[in-house]
């Protein structure tokens, strides 16, 4: 019965050219859009809960980009400083007659009341100084820490170049900057140097400065940390090279990659706060959850995470669920400010209190 049914609306279908392009139609338009219609469906409750908490301090439109995400963050004079990229277009609006504006864009600095976190001033970078020329580049990933006194940028560089036929990334490197918010410059520091061959796609380097060193955390698993040994080419040596057993390395069991999300910050005299991430690939694409890490000062071994993860991608806001990506993190003296990018659109900014942080938090 169930073969007759079948075969008899295939007979209608065939005999009637016009229902066999509206049902080809249909079907197109649910595979090309049915991560959005998915993604719509499952992020609304989350999305609503969301709204509340954060707060938006630049959306599309801000300096007339059409994408503006994944801020660096630093406590600086009387302000919050950020440092973000911005796009001419989002990333995912780039296809076709548009592919030569893919990630196109320019660095811009916002400044926030330190108590309101209210945007009282914000800039296009008009200086990006000694950069390569030898390759078409941009600039991604914009995180800030402090060296020496001054504001260092750790930011990946993109090397674009046509992949069979068309404009996209043919590697990335993580690169260091030195970032001047007064003159609103970014100056080209170096490409650092490891102990270990690098892959062509590197990314989510984070750097800590803490007793006169400046060190590196590389990777998740295997557990990488290298020091600053020669300043003059920026040379890192290895100092913690172990793969361990533990919650860390799935925390959220879905098999993916973990990554470093946020540079350290100084959290109490014995710890460093860090924010890593991994990525669940639901039907409706990359889905991105967080996890609270501490890191003991003496040792850099990592020594608590939160239980469960502190932020779920779900709920962003923009055309692309599951894309709430925390880039920077400050500590006020009751909450940890966590700032993201959202839908890959958006700059936001969210509040949790420590004291909650810290009763989440178990032994590794």
């Amino acid at each position: 019965m169930k073969e007759k049914l079948i075969a008899t609306v295939g007979k209608q279908i065939t005999n009637f050219p016009q229902i066999k392009k509206i049902l080809i139609s249909f079907i197109d338009f649910f595979l090309d859009y049915k991560m959005v219609l998915v993604g719509n469906l499952t992020r609304n409750p989350a999305y609503l809960r969301h709204v509340f908490t954060s707060k938006v301090l630049a959306k599309p439109g801000t300096l007339s980009f059409g994408a503006i995400f994944n801020p660096g963050v630093l406590w600086a004079d009387d302000y919050v400083v950020l440092l973000v990229k911005a796009q001419k277009i989002p990333w995912f609006k780039t296809g076709g007659a548009k592919r030569h504006l893919y990630l196109q864009g320019s660095p811009v600095v916002l400044l926030l009341d330190k108590n309101t976190l209210e945007v009282v001033a914000q800039n296009v970078v008009p200086s990006v100084l000694g950069f390569p020329q030898e390759f078409d580049w941009a600039i991604e990933d914009t995180r800030l820490f402090y060296w020496k006194g001054k504001k260092m940028v750790n930011h990946s560089l993109v090397v674009k170049g046509e992949i069979q036929g068309h404009l996209n990334q043919t590697g990335v490197r993580s690169a260091l900057s030195v970032f001047d918010d007064k003159e609103k410059s970014l100056r080209f520091c170096a490409l650092p140097h490891l102990d270990f061959p690098l892959q062509n796609f590197e990314k989510n380097w984070v750097y800590k400065e803490s007793n006169s060193n400046l060190y590196l955390f590389y990777s998740l698993n295997p557990y990488r940390v290298l020091v600053l040994e020669n300043e003059k080419n920026f040379t890192f040596k290895t100092i913690i090279h172990q793969q361990f057993d533990w919650k860390l390395k799935n925390p959220g069991n879905l098999k993916t990659m973990v990554s470093f999300s946020t540079n350290p910050i100084d959290f109490n005299e014995e710890n460093f706060l860090i924010v890593v991430h991994q990525i669940d690939n639901k039907i409706s694409g990359r889905c991105y959850f967080h996890w609270a890490v501490l890191i003991d000062k003496k040792s850099l071994l990592p020594v608590k995470i939160s239980s469960k993860p502190i932020f779920s991608g779900m709920g962003a806001r923009g055309k692309t669920p599951g894309i709430r990506y925390i880039s920077s993190i400050l500590k006020t003296e009751n909450e940890i400010l966590f700032f993201a990018g959202e839908g890959d659109v958006y700059v936001t900014v969210t509040k949790k209190p420590i004291a909650k942080l810290i009763n989440d938090m178990i032994d590794l």
